[in-house]
C-alpha cells in the first residue's frame, strides 16, 4: 500500500506579500492624489470667488459715481477712482489696479472720420486687474465693464433689428 502525504500551504509567500503591498500602495497613492487635486480645486475656487467679490464691489462703486466723475485720480479721464488699491477678502490679499479710458464708438462715427463725431467720448471702459499677492502661484484676474452716461447721444427715430 502506498501512503500519500498531504501538505497544506498555510503561509503566504514573499511574492504574494510584495504584490499585495504594491496593490494597496497604488490604491492609497491614487486616493491621496485625488484628495490633493480636490483640495487644489477648492482653493482655486475660493480665490476666484474672492476676486470676483472684490471686482463686483469695485464695479458697483464705479456705477454709483456720477458719470463725469468716473475716472482715476490723477489720470485721464480724471475722476474719483483710486488707481491702485489693496483689498483683502477671506484671508486673500489682492492688488486692484483700475484703468479707465474714454471710448469713441464707431456706431455714430469717429472723431475726424466720416461721419465726424462731435461727441467722441461715447462711454468709458473700466478695466480692473486683480493680482493675488499671497496665493500659492501668482495669479491675475481681469474684469471689464462699461460706464455710459444717460442720454449723451441724441436720440433718433431709427430702430434696430438684430438677426442671429
Amino acid at each position: 500500500m502506498i501512503q500519500r502525504r498531504y501538505t497544506s500551504n498555510i503561509g503566504v509567500t514573499l511574492i504574494e506579500t510584495i504584490i499585495g503591498v504594491a496593490v494597496i500602495a497604488i490604491i492609497a497613492f491614487s486616493l491621496y492624489q485625488g484628495f490633493d487635486v480636490l483640495l487644489d480645486i477648492l482653493a482655486n475656487s475660493r480665490i476666484m470667488a474672492a476676486a470676483t467679490l472684490i471686482a463686483n464691489e469695485q464695479i458697483e462703486i464705479i456705477r454709483n459715481i456720477a458719470y463725469q466723475n468716473v475716472g482715476t485720480v490723477g489720470g485721464v479721464p480724471a475722476g474719483l477712482v483710486t488707481p491702485v488699491q489693496t483689498k483683502t477678502r477671506d484671508g486673500i490679499t489682492f492688488t486692484v489696479t483700475a484703468t479707465i479710458r474714454n471710448v469713441d464708438d464707431a456706431f455714430d462715427g469717429t472723431l475726424g472720420g466720416n461721419p465726424n463725431d462731435l461727441s467722441p467720448a461715447d462711454y468709458k471702459l473700466v478695466e480692473l486687474s486683480l493680482e493675488c499677492s499671497n496665493c500659492p502661484a501668482p495669479r491675475t484676474f481681469n474684469f471689464t465693464a462699461r460706464a455710459a452716461p444717460k442720454s449723451l447721444e441724441s436720440a433718433s427715430s431709427n430702430g434696430a433689428l438684430f438677426v442671429q
